[in-house]
């Protein structure tokens, strides 16, 4: 017989799955508005804001994780944890080289 899964167990599972884009997409939407704001400025917010959105993927999935290892006997929550996991990695991954893209190339330039 399974125990039941609280909402907030649920709903770390699938931080990686939810949190994770829609950072990624945040952050594409203010790649297409802050070179505008950066162009001759000395400083980059997009370059902290990439940084801090990656750390927000990365604590996604760690959350994700964290409550898929805690199940046992539920395998298909557990999976579904996991590969919520994997998803903010993933885009983790990808706010990193954009992050990086952003200390390359001048605001100017984009």
């Amino acid at each position: 017989m399974t125990a039941r899964v609280g909402i907030w167990r649920l709903l770390a599972l699938l931080a990686g799955l939810g949190v994770g884009p829609g950072i990624w997409a945040l952050s594409t939407q203010l790649g297409q508005i802050l070179p505008y704001a950066e162009c001759g400025a000395s400083i980059r917010p997009s370059t902290f804001l990439g940084a801090a959105g990656v750390l927000m993927a990365l604590a996604s999935a760690w959350m994700s994780w964290r409550a898929a290892a805690g199940l046992r006997g539920q395998e298909a929550l557990r999976f579904t944890g996991q590969l919520s996991a994997l998803m903010g990695l993933l885009v983790a991954f990808a706010l990193l080289l954009q992050t990086a893209a952003t200390l390359v190339i001048s605001a100017c330039e984009r």
